[in-house]
């Protein structure tokens, strides 16, 4: 960010997204042409990007290890970004593509299998918690396991809203302010 802004001033200033918006409005209503708007944009813009190539260093990220091998290779496995979040990769990338998710942990056990249960998206980018040991076990859940178990029979609890807990096992309902510990406190582990 402090890269983008020091080199590209004028495109994060916010008047010049809003005297941009405003010419595109004026494009769309047939006001205005769009070549001049785009020449008066892109000419600037292209000196900036030149002169950025050359004097904004080369960043190195640091791609930490998580402490395992790749199964494929033997070479460490590192934590890397993707467009679609954290994931675990290969150190050797390109010559060695081997990937796997990056599951955050819950704290609590899986209710069938005795798993770690783990934060899930759906395609839609939409959370739910489901088992880590999927395919095997396919236990999932909208609602957010707390690690504290029911006190009635010591099953898995689940958040039902902001006041109240339910057990997945005998259905009891707790309070969640009776627990020692609420949903807002707890942080997840990272596998």
């Amino acid at each position: 960010n402090d890269l983008l802004v020091t080199h590209f001033p004028e495109i994060v200033d916010l008047s010049f997204t809003a005297r941009l918006e405003d010419n595109l409005d004026q494009i769309a209503s047939g006001e205005q042409d769009w070549v001049p708007v785009l020449r008066e944009f892109y000419d600037p813009f292209k000196a900036d990007l030149e002169h950025a190539r050359v004097s904004i260093p080369n960043v190195i990220l640091d791609t930490p290890e998580i402490g395992r091998a790749c199964p494929v290779c033997g070479k460490p496995l590192v934590i890397r970004w993707g467009r679609f979040g954290k994931f675990i990769g290969c150190s050797d990338f390109p010559t060695c593509r081997h990937t796997e998710p990056w599951l955050e942990k819950v704290g609590a056990a899986c209710p069938v299998c005795g798993g770690e249960i783990v934060e899930r998206k759906t395609r839609k980018g939409r959370m739910f918690y489901g088992c880590a040991n999927y395919p095997t076990c396919d236990w999932t859940s909208w609602k957010q396991p707390l690690t504290e178990p029911c006190p009635n029979c010591g099953g898995l609890l689940l958040v039902q809203n902001r006041e109240w807990a339910q057990c997945a096992m005998c259905h009891e309902q707790t309070r969640l302010e009776t627990l020692s510990i609420s949903p807002r406190d707890e942080q997840p582990e990272s596998v």
